[in-house]
């Protein structure tokens, strides 16, 4: 099947079994929801921001890119050529979940974040003005595209990144023993189940009561889906809460085990 037609459906059996605020029974879930999650609160840090998207989405300049991840088309990597403006579109996060990211980071407080998929770094650049003080890790798999998200956070005089570049493959293992323990993560990788499955076993031993895991595009395909599942369903994972587009995951150990579906 078509992956669009496929992610329509998805989206209308999301839209008959998703929650409002008013179907949420957990006191603790139902005030995250609420004043996190449909927090629509404006900041003059995302008016910057977009700005810088804007520009990014009218340049036409073509970068020489590979790609590890789900267009590898089952290669080691792809090579492609690919305009600025097409990488921002289909390679970030939209404005209502970069926000998402911005005020569950300026809540939690998040001493250590790791960031798996730069890109263009429009969702780096929410999380670092959304906690300034923080040591914030950035995983980027093509250097190409690393260094033009460089350019963006130079532009903006953000000191509290540092990038990773190349294969996740090779680089996580180092780049996980810079941590202690992580406080906030983003999934923003490769769109397969099985390296979706590695990376989360892979940041577990890092995570604790307090952390926070966001998966972006978890119904992207059968296969992010699957692993979304799965992940959900670990004895560790407290707390799911499937917003369609992205999955948060929490390891609180002082409430009972609850997978949401909520409406965003």
């Amino acid at each position: 099947m078509n992956r669009k037609l496929w992610i329509a459906g998805q989206y209308l059996k999301y839209r008959m079994l998703s929650k409002t605020k008013f179907k949420v029974h957990s006191p603790f879930v139902y005030q995250l929801y609420t004043d996190i999650i449909l927090n629509n609160s404006r900041h003059s840090d995302f008016e910057k921001i977009e700005e810088q998207r804007s520009i990014l989405l009218r340049q036409r300049s073509l970068l020489e890119t590979t790609d590890f991840g789900a267009f590898s088309s089952g290669n080691a990597y792809k090579t492609r050529f690919r305009q600025v403006k097409n990488i921002t579109r289909h390679s970030s996060l939209r404005p209502k979940d970069a926000r998402l990211v911005y005020h569950l980071v300026k809540e939690a407080k998040p001493e250590t974040i790791l960031e798996m998929g730069t890109a263009m770094g429009i969702s780096t650049m929410y999380i670092a003005m959304a906690a300034p003080e923080s040591k914030i890790v950035t995983m980027e798999g093509c250097a190409v595209i690393g260094e033009k998200a460089r350019e963006n956070f130079n532009k903006f005089k953000l000191d509290n990144i540092d990038m990773v570049l190349g294969n996740f493959n090779n680089s996580l293992t180092k780049t996980l023993s810079k941590f202690d323990r992580l406080d906030f993560v983003l999934i923003d990788g490769n769109h397969r189940k099985k390296p979706t499955l590695d990376y989360f076993m892979s940041i577990l031993p890092k995570l604790h009561a307090g952390s926070i895991v966001l998966i972006d595009d978890i119904h992207w395909s059968k296969e992010m889906l699957q692993a979304w599942n799965t992940i959900r369903q670990h004895p560790d994972v407290t707390v799911s809460i499937d917003l369609f587009k992205a999955g948060i995951l929490l390891f609180r150990k002082d409430i009972a085990k609850e997978n949401h579906i909520l409406r965003f």
